[in-house]
């Protein structure tokens, strides 16, 4: 019984989550430029990968109209 009520309470405790504004209060102005910046770089890393993602369809395309994917003839 007591591990049921242990898993309920477990199950019942979030986060405590704050708005960001109260970053600021308590970690200084730095930190909020930190998390700009952070922002930023998986910003940037998204957009690179759905670049390369639509690189990779293109090569796909190419060869497959090349014929490179079909299968060899017989001889």
């Amino acid at each position: 019984m007591t591990r049921f009520a242990l898993v309920v309470l477990g199950l019942l405790a979030g986060p405590a989550i704050a708005h960001p504004s109260h970053i600021g209060d308590v970690a200084g102005h730095d930190h909020i430029g930190a998390i700009i910046l952070i922002g930023l770089a998986a910003g940037i890393g998204l957009w690179a990968a759905l670049k390369g993602q639509k690189g990779k369809d293109a090569d796909a395309e190419e060869l497959e109209a090349e014929g490179v994917n079909e299968e060899p003839q017989e001889a």
